[in-house]
């Protein structure tokens, strides 16, 4: 039996790799983007949904620093300008918080009690304006069931032993008070903490960031968001207080009672775009039927709002605002929703301040441009 020769005990040479060609290359690269893009928008999905988890659940913590942040971006860029910039810049930020406070509380006492009286009067304004509304509803083809449902409401088909009482709603102000006014003083403090802190805050972020080319758009998107939110903010309130003025003027020639009342709330409601005009179309409405004899007569106070209120969102605002703050109707509407189901009331107030900033930064980061576009 002869050993194995030494050449016999190495294993076998390893067969060269073979090299793949520039196609496919390219291929195994692009499928590689492709698996990247996927987990991207899968874990920006995952983001948003924790987002708004989280917002719908924490809202009574989320909701005053989002406040806070509003008013105090809206009052940042006045807190630099003469005279105030002189002051200290703790005494500016409680002079520009007391100036927001006394303005808003005297909107408050001037119209609370106006507004209380209406609210308690509500049911008899109803059953003031059911025979009105069965006199329209009329030649629809469910006249006959609308009419029933309106006179049990009424109490007009009721037997003589029955009686409709109305009584006007009651509300536990013991319980809500407190929550109110500790909300109200989250957000005065808030504010003012972001108008003394703010700055370093921004500084402290800028360090964050790493080159001095990041460095640079986040203090323009910053920047940009305090001017243009203010400039939004102030036009609309300006147009809302013509619209409310020209609604008061108009309410007073028609001789409806409260025309200041309903002035304030109207330049209050425009504040939310598309649901504050259609609550106060209805709310004028029923000021109509309630006070007027004849239906056409009733129909005066919101034909004349919606008219005025379209001259104003059509071409008063869009003149002053200009091109680059107007916002797709689609997107408001979306956004709108979204915001009133997830913090109601408040929300429908902040929603748009927050799309006008989404659109900002959306326009000045690259990777979103096709967003900002959208939003146009």
């Amino acid at each position: 039996m002869t050993a194995p020769t030494p050449d016999a005990a190495l294993p076998p040479p390893p067969v060269p790799a073979r090299a793949e060609t520039p196609a496919q290359v390219a291929s195994s690269h692009a499928a590689r983007l492709a698996a990247l893009r996927n987990n991207s928008r899968l874990l920006w999905t995952l983001v948003i949904i924790v987002g708004l988890y989280t917002c719908y659940f924490a809202s009574s913590l989320l909701l005053p620093l989002v406040m806070a942040a509003f008013f105090a971006m809206l009052l940042s860029p006045l807190i630099n300008r003469a005279p105030l910039r002189w002051l200290p810049r703790s005494l500016a930020a409680l002079f520009l918080v007391a100036a927001l406070v006394g303005s808003l509380g005297a909107v408050t006492v001037f119209v609370a009690p106006s507004a209380g009286e209406w609210a308690r009067n509500v049911p008899f304004l109803l059953r003031e304006a059911a025979p009105k509304l069965k006199t329209m509803i009329e030649p629809l083809e469910d006249a006959r069931r609308a009419s029933e449902s309106f006179d049990e409401l009424t109490g007009g088909n009721a037997d003589d032993s029955e009686r409709v009482v109305i009584r006007p709603p009651t509300t536990d102000l013991l319980s809500t008070t407190p929550k109110v006014l500790g909300s109200v003083l989250a957000v005065l403090l808030l504010t003012f903490t972001f108008l003394v802190y703010g700055d370093d805050l921004l500084n402290k972020l800028l360090r964050l960031r790493r080159t001095r080319a990041q460095k640079r758009l986040t203090a323009d998107i910053v920047q940009q968001i305090q001017s243009d939110l203010s400039r939004y903010v102030l036009t609309i309130s300006a147009t809302s207080a013509v619209l409310g003025g020209v609604t008061a003027g108009y309410l007073w020639y028609l001789g409806a009672d409260d025309p200041l009342l309903w002035g304030v709330l109207a330049a209050a409601l425009n504040l939310t775009p598309i649901a504050g005009p259609l609550v106060m179309a209805s709310l004028l409405a029923l000021v109509g039927l309630s006070q007027f004899d004849t239906v056409g007569a009733a129909l005066l106070p919101a034909a004349g709002y919606v008219m005025f209120n379209a001259l104003e969102s059509n071409l008063l605002t869009p003149m002053l605002l200009g091109r680059t703050m107007r916002i797709n109707p689609l997107a408001i509407i979306l956004w709108l929703l979204l915001w009133g189901w997830v913090w109601g009331v408040v929300g429908l107030l902040v929603a748009v301040p927050m799309l006008v900033c989404l659109k900002i930064v959306a326009s000045r980061v690259e990777a979103w441009q096709g967003w900002a576009k959208l939003l146009e």
